[in-house]
């Protein structure tokens, strides 16, 4: 028999070598068909069993050499070992080790400083390598590069590396992105929503490929994730001048990346749930984004549907792959399903998903969808971007538009739609027939459109809306200011109340500079007073350190101060607390004026919901400037900045733009080519008559409507316009007129 001699090995050394002598006879399973016996005479300097570890006792090797014979320690169980004295009724005896008495025998429950240590130090390490994978995550997902997230992930297994939700959402992110073939840094604050499914054009055009990064040739060469985050550190200044090209458009990826990116994607996602890592809306929204990659449609809204079941609420993202998918194959049905389940949960759509809904319709050819839609749009966006324009211009050129309407209606019953919707609107569908012409015009400052002489509406919340708009404010307000300092105030303005003017004081006193001013706020207070009807001091609010210290001590400054003191004209709002909440709240409770330039677009706002806010925002803010003069104030506009319906049936767009003024935006005008007409019937609508109706339409001094003077294609295209319809209210016009009523039908002249 072989004898063979090891030298003394450290415990690792020892496991390593059992490790490497099992794997050497699973690689080469037909080598050893048997094994010899061999006798081996191991040296082994001490090896701990499990028990001695926990309890922290050492028994001498020459002893443990003896109880076995083999030159092992015992992995006997102690209970065992014991109890192994015990036989054929003998006595049982205990045998306490000799050095007991020298040293004493540790507790249990007490672990050892050593064991501590080691534990302490094995803690500090792997809270090391978590944080440096969540930082290289981070880095991954600021830079967009998904190559180098998806190596951190293999590089993690390798070293068995526990990965949680932040890693695993972090990853479907870049994965998904990828996978789409557009990544967007999560931390670039673009805030882009896009709808555009893959190989669908984008926006994004001028975005350069994205193939490989720089250092895609150390993503192997790297075996640790805190070398390869050591080098991701190193290389950051350079990565980071990349990503900032890409920052607004986004970094376009290659087909390669795109499959990778989804192959990896998917496989990710499964390990997350074989790991049974908590599911959260991002992770499950970018697993839906990665359906939307394999145009499955059904997938995507599966996952969504799934959120509810698992009690995770969807958000407005979660659906956009669903429905993307759908409106892209031109399945309306499951498109308007997914907008279904979305009102069912509380979610609404946004201009993205309506204008998405009504791009499918109008190829559909479904008319009343349409209808539903631009609705949708009034309710929900009012003014409407330049690519909705353009499709709701594509609508009411085509030839299923010119065929759908109500020739004869109940002028009574589209009447009190109106009335009872609050102005602007019926919703009673299409009216009239024929042909639709879509002009470009402007509105002036009388609310009066400039093409067709149609006075447009103003439509403010009601007293109902409004005092559940205040109650709603002062709720939110009150949770979050402390001491009743709310409370206090509410009962102030009950008391020195009411006002025709709110002054946001501090927007007004840092107008253009860092340092406030309050000749400025004085300035405007004075400018504002004297178009108030009755000419009383408007309210300033400001917060309590604004009129305090070294500069508001000077003579002027307090002398002014002083005076909004006097007349009951000034709000201090205390220490810790936010004053857009006071300012809002004041001007909401009077229905008056609020001057300010806030846009009121932060997260503040956005707990007020679209309910109320843009509407009375619309109707009560006074914007400022100053010129040479002095203030330059910005009233509300003329008439409601939102698409509008009339009785006659007519349509009136706004346009979104960055115009100052509103005399400027550009609004379609969408009439039928035969209006106006008549009926026979007295009990419907006759148009002809309530063309000089000064309810329905403002005064001009010309026959025909003014004409927009924009672009020379627009004024042309116009100029056509009145000549057709000029031509309609003579002799040919007349003759029409009494076809049509012989035939009981509505000629149209679209060839």
């Amino acid at each position: 028999m072989a004898s063979i001699s090891f030298k003394p090995l450290q415990p690792t050394q020892f496991q390593f070598q059992l490790q490497l002598y099992s794997s050497t006879i699973l690689l080469n399973p037909f080598k050893f068909h048997t094994l010899p016996r061999i006798s081996s005479s191991i040296h082994v300097t001490h090896v701990e069993t499990p028990e001695q570890e926990i309890s922290g006792t050492r028994r001498d090797s020459k002893t443990n050499s003896n109880e076995n014979g083999s030159g092992f320690s015992s992995f006997t169980p102690k209970y065992k070992r014991v109890d192994s004295g015990q036989e054929n009724g003998a006595k049982r005896v205990v045998l306490k080790d000799r050095n007991a008495k020298l040293k004493p025998k540790r507790r249990t429950s007490e672990p050892s400083s050593s064991t501590t240590n080691n534990k302490a130090k094995a803690e500090s390490k792997k809270s090391k390598i978590d944080s440096t994978l969540r930082i290289g995550l981070d880095m991954c997902s600021k830079r967009g590069d998904v190559l180098s997230a998806i190596r951190l992930y293999d590089l993690a297994l390798l070293q068995g590396i526990v990965m949680g939700q932040y890693h695993y959402a972090v990853l479907l992110y870049l994965c998904a992105s990828a996978a789409t073939g557009l990544i967007h840094p999560a931390k670039s604050g673009s805030g882009n929503r896009t709808l555009n499914a893959p190989n669908e054009p984008s926006s994004h055009n001028n975005s350069n490929e994205f193939n490989v990064i720089d250092h895609d040739s150390h993503l192997l060469s790297s075996s640790t994730v805190d070398e390869f985050v050591q080098f991701m550190k190193n290389s950051a200044k350079k990565s980071n001048l990349q990503s900032v090209r890409h920052e607004d458009n986004g970094i376009k990826v290659s087909e390669d990346v795109r499959h990778y990116a989804l192959t990896r994607g998917f496989e990710i996602y499964e390990k997350m749930l074989s790991d049974k890592v908590q599911m959260n809306e991002a992770t499950l929204t970018s697993v839906a984004r990665m359906a939307m990659a394999l145009g499955n449609g059904d997938m995507a809204f599966h996952v969504v549907k799934q959120m509810k079941e698992d009690g995770i609420n969807p958000k407005l993202r979660s659906y956009g792959p669903a429905l993307s998918v759908f409106c892209n194959n031109g399945d309306v049905d499951k498109a308007f399903l997914v907008e279904q389940h979305m009102l069912e949960n509380g979610i609404y759509p946004e201009e993205l998903e309506l204008e998405a809904l009504l791009k499918v319709s109008i190829e559909a050819g479904m008319s009343e969808k349409v209808y539903y839609l631009l609705h949708k749009l009034r309710e929900g966006v009012r003014q409407v971007s330049p690519s909705t324009a353009d499709l709701i211009d594509k609508w009411f050129n085509s030839k299923v538009a010119s065929r759908v309407g109500k020739r004869n209606w109940d002028v009574r019953s589209i009447h009190k739609a109106i009335k009872n919707g609050g102005g602007g609107w019926h919703g009673q569908g299409w009216l009239g027939n024929g042909k639709w012409t879509v002009s470009r015009a402007i509105v002036g400052s009388d609310g009066c459109c400039k093409c067709c002489a149609e006075k447009l509406v103003t439509i403010d919340l009601d007293p109902e809306e409004t005092e559940k708009f205040a109650k709603s404010v002062a709720s939110i307000a009150a949770q979050r200011e402390r001491n009743s300092s709310f409370q206090k105030f509410q009962r102030w303005l009950d008391y020195y109340g009411p006002f025709e003017a709110v002054i946001d004081g501090a927007n007004v006193g840092l107008y253009s500079q860092r340092k406030f001013r309050p000749s400025k706020v004085n300035a405007v207070v004075n400018g504002i007073r004297q178009m108030l009807p009755s000419k009383k001091w408007p309210l300033i609010v400001l917060h309590n350190r604004r009129i305090t210290g070294d500069k508001m001590d000077e003579p002027f400054n307090r002398s002014l101060v002083e005076k909004w003191k006097n007349a009951d004209a000034i709000y201090a709002t205390p220490t810790g607390s936010n004053d857009d909440w006071y300012w809002l709240y004041a001007a909401i409770k009077f229905r008056c004026l609020l001057v300010t330039n806030d846009e009121m677009r932060d997260h503040l706002f956005q707990l007020l919901g679209n309910d109320f806010f843009p509407k009375w925002k619309e109707r009560h803010q006074v914007r400022f400037s100053f010129s040479e003069t002095g203030p330059v104030f910005h009233m509300p506009p003329p008439c409601s900045i939102v698409i509008q319906e009339s009785e006659e049936g007519y349509w009136h767009v706004p346009i979104a733009s960055e115009l100052e003024s509103e005399e400027e935006r550009t609004w379609f005008c969408i009439r039928r080519a035969n209006s106006p007409m008549e009926n026979q019937d007295s009990s419907t609508v006759n148009i002809s008559k309530n063309v000089g109706d000064p309810t329905h339409k403002c005064p001009s001094t010309s026959s025909d409507p003014p004409h927009n003077q924009g672009d020379a294609k627009s004024s042309t295209r116009r100029k056509n316009q009145v000549k057709v319809t000029g031509k309609m209210h003579g002799s040919h016009g007349r003759e029409l007129k009494a076809a049509e009523e012989l035939g009981s039908c509505v000629v149209d002249f679209q060839i």
